[in-house]
């Protein structure tokens, strides 16, 4: 998988937040959200972009502590079931031909309660595999969902090139939902986070109203 660690320094910033506008999300059964129907499609990314095949898209919390790149993969694990985390799902998608931006990753991960999910975006960097370590730079952004917080990530490659993460999260009762832009530094773009956030969370509205989500706006 090509999900990224990055960097948090927890308790030293404060991620900027902005709070929902009165829609609620009631608690269902484990099984029964679809992490698939909210999910991000090739349809909602701009033009050129494809949704990639690699192999496993659901991840319980034995195997997402792998990708935290830690020596002690089963205390990860256990600090994970710890913040009431129970499984995500994960859609990645790239451009034609890659330049500047990488990839775009779609995660939502449930939690066991509404209060473990908003405690994850306000301490746990959202759920992401990120190194705690090192710091994120917060930005502003605009009511999704219930509440919403967005971050930059810097980190270097094995090889030695250097990246960035624009990151959205926000979260619709026990679920937080991450929108990530990876590319080289200046492919910041935040208002297309933001415009991809907010139509994941039209997918995440149509499955909690029983409903087939509307096509994607054009131009994208």
């Amino acid at each position: 998988m090509l999900l990224r660690t990055s960097a948090l320094l927890l308790g030293a910033i404060v991620l900027l937040s902005a709070c929902g506008g009165g829609r609620s999300y009631p608690e269902k059964g484990d099984n029964e959200y679809d992490l698939k129907a909210m999910a991000l499609t090739t349809a909602d990314l701009p033009v050129g972009f494809t949704e990639q095949n690699l192999g496993e898209t659901d991840f319980d919390n034995a195997a997402w502590a792998e990708f935290y790149g830690v020596d002690d993969v089963e205390a990860k694990q256990a600090q994970l079931a710890a913040q009431k985390r129970v499984r995500s799902r994960v859609s990645t998608f790239q451009p034609a031909e890659l330049g500047r931006l990488f990839r775009v990753t779609a995660i939502s991960t449930l939690y066991e309660n509404p209060q473990s999910a908003s405690d994850s975006a306000a301490k746990f960097a959202c759920g992401l595999p990120i190194n705690d370590k090192e710091r994120l730079s917060p930005f502003a952004v605009p009511t999704i969902g219930q509440e919403a917080n967005g971050f930059f990530a810097n980190t270097q490659t094995e090889s030695g090139l250097h990246l960035i993460d624009t990151t959205i999260c926000f979260r619709t009762g026990r679920i937080i939902h991450s929108i990530q832009q990876t590319g080289l530094p200046g492919t910041e773009d935040v208002a297309l986070a933001v415009r991809l956030a907010e139509r994941m969370n039209e997918h995440v509205d149509a499955f909690f109203d029983g409903r087939t989500p509307a096509p994607a706006a054009t131009p994208r």
